[in-house]
């Protein structure tokens, strides 16, 4: 058992593992736990690999929601903090790797399949060019993946969920501010995740019926609910700003990856929308942006093929 490696993919809610042979990107063994269960993320740890009789491993790669420091890091959902040695020593690894869940879904993107992607216009890369994932989820993470001189891929952790909302018009600043909480900042996140997707749904109906940020996604995915419909389109809009500026920002001319939880819901609204017109607004310089392609990951555990890939690295 010694020549297996784990890797975990870790949200506030949910710790998805896997197991992986040194060099393969065929995981096997995926198990999603609830982290109510348990007091630490080493405590999970031990459990998964507990319930499999695994004493020991060649190496690990973990991917986290939260900022990594150092060899520290703590979940941004979840009162839960670790080190790279403690989850080393709870797995009993030879060997540990621990990333952001954005720097696992860049390296994951050389090897994600073609069924484990829909495209949202664009052309095929002319090679090997940058590439950016990024999505909105219980937060909106994003990270680029630029190609090595030498070969190979590095995988840069980034940040565009505490950026400005891309505000253009009236009707948009009115829609943000009453959103707005005095005395807080206003950033991205607040509209362009699960809990903003409800926020802007509070905002905008006068007599608000849908409880949870999946009822409105659904009755504004159905039309059955004007004023879902309504913030689900003002959603997409902002995410193809938000995307554009920084494909634009970046020149990801190797294509832009949608990641998370609410993405795959939404790719007929993406292909039949404003999305793309959105996204290629840029002016006089607006060919730069129509060749470059937009992918919804609907693959179900692509950081999981991240961390695997991250292994490989080593």
């Amino acid at each position: 058992m010694a020549e297996l490696a784990l890797v975990g993919d870790i949200g506030g809610t949910n710790s998805r593992f896997g197991l992986v042979r040194p060099g393969s990107q065929t995981i096997h063994d995926i198990e999603a736990l609830k982290n109510d269960r348990f007091e630490s993320l080493e405590q999970a740890v031990q459990s998964y690999l507990g319930s499999r009789n695994i004493a020991a491993l060649r190496s690990a790669a973990i991917a986290v929601a939260g900022p990594v420091l150092g060899e520290a890091a703590q979940l941004t959902n979840r009162n839960w903090s670790f080190t790279s040695t403690s989850l080393k020593a709870a797995a009993h690894a030879r060997s540990f790797h621990l990333l952001n869940d954005y720097e696992a879904l860049a390296l994951s993107l050389p090897h994600l399949a073609a069924a484990d992607l829909e495209q949202v216009g664009g052309e095929a890369p002319d090679g090997k060019r940058l590439k950016l994932v990024l999505g909105p989820g219980t937060g909106l993470g994003m990270a680029a993946l630029a190609p090595l001189p030498r070969g190979g891929w590095l995988a840069i952790p980034g940040e565009v969920g505490h950026i400005t909302l891309p505000i253009e018009t009236q009707a948009e600043f009115d829609w943000r501010e009453a959103m707005k909480t005095p005395g807080h900042t206003f950033t991205t996140e607040d509209a362009i995740t699960g809990g903003g997707l409800l926020r802007m749904y509070r905002a905008r109906a006068a007599r608000p019926t849908l409880a949870t940020p999946e009822a409105v996604l659904q009755a504004g995915l159905a039309g059955s609910d004007a004023d879902a419909l309504a913030t689900l389109n003002q959603f997409v809009i902002w995410l193809a700003r938000i995307a554009g500026d920084a494909a634009m920002a970046m020149q990801a001319k190797g294509g832009v990856y949608l990641a998370g939880g609410i993405a795959p819901s939404l790719v007929a609204k993406l292909r039949e929308g404003p999305f793309r017109a959105v996204f290629e607004d840029k002016g006089k310089i607006a060919h730069v942006m129509k060749p470059i392609p937009v992918y919804v990951i609907v693959d179900r555990f692509p950081a999981l093929k991240g961390c695997a890939a991250a292994l490989t690295q080593e």
